[in-house]
């Protein structure tokens, strides 16, 4: 075989793989259109220290917290204060509030900076069946990703059908954050998109990743939607909150 023969060769072979994978690429089941399809990720990024007073909540780091109740109240309530104000265990109590978000380019002797505890301010992330927009002007969030779970088509809304992208995305998130805390509501809707044996394995591999990435999540869920073996599955290694019926 002649040099040109042989340049040929590897020209029309190398054509040839680049059509392959262009293909593979396009198909809907490939490993790399699903790879394709995670771009979306979330930046952890902390709300403004609204509030000098210590929140009402104290978590413990590589927790899970289960809380059991019939709307999601008590968790979004125990999430936005634990967000927006001084750690439970803060020793410093000359704290101030802070509307800075540029933390990095602050020269102001910020309390959280020097803290030896968490060595940051919480940074959190919510997976919920409200609209976003609600969630946001309900409690004033300005900086936390907040995830849609639905089928429709949108920037901030994923399809509950697809769990492994939603797993994906919560992993990521708690492997980049520093003193995180995720928020999920919706695990019956879940469950309607996805056996319960699917959605029970993709729980305890959240459960695992914020064991092991110093961050925490709070599950919210509605025990009367589970028979009593899935409850007690769910509750098994999580800590389990019941709130009181009049909590608000």
């Amino acid at each position: 075989m002649t040099y040109v023969e042989l340049l040929s060769s590897i020209i029309a072979g190398t054509a040839c793989m680049a059509v392959g994978l262009l293909s593979i690429a396009r198909s809907p089941r490939s490993v790399v259109a699903r790879l394709f399809r995670m771009a979306k990720t979330a930046t952890p990024v902390a709300e403004r220290l609204t509030s000098s007073s210590k929140t009402k909540f104290k978590l413990e780091h590589r927790r899970v917290y289960l809380v059991e109740e019939a709307k999601p109240v008590f968790s979004m309530k125990m999430f936005t204060d634990i967000l927006k104000g001084r750690c439970f265990d803060c020793e410093n109590d000359e704290s101030f509030t802070c509307e800075s978000l540029e933390c990095n380019a602050c020269n102001l002797p910020c309390p959280c900076r020097n803290c030896t505890k968490s060595k940051r301010r919480t940074q959190g992330l919510i997976v919920t069946r409200s609209y976003p927009k609600e969630i946001r002007e309900k409690y004033f969030l300005q900086t936390t990703p907040v995830v849609w779970l639905s089928t429709v088509a949108g920037k901030d809304s994923t399809d509950p059908a697809k769990l492994s992208v939603l797993s994906d995305y919560l992993v990521n998130f708690m492997e980049k954050s520093h003193n995180g805390v995720v928020y999920v509501d919706g695990l019956e809707y879940l469950t309607t998109s996805n056996d319960f044996p699917r959605v029970l394995k993709a729980v305890d591999r959240w459960t695992e990743i914020a064991m092991t990435s110093s961050s925490n999540l709070i599950l919210s869920f509605d025990p009367r939607a589970f028979d009593l073996k899935e409850v007690a599955l769910l509750e098994r290694n999580r800590e389990v909150v019941r709130p009181e019926s009049d909590a608000k």
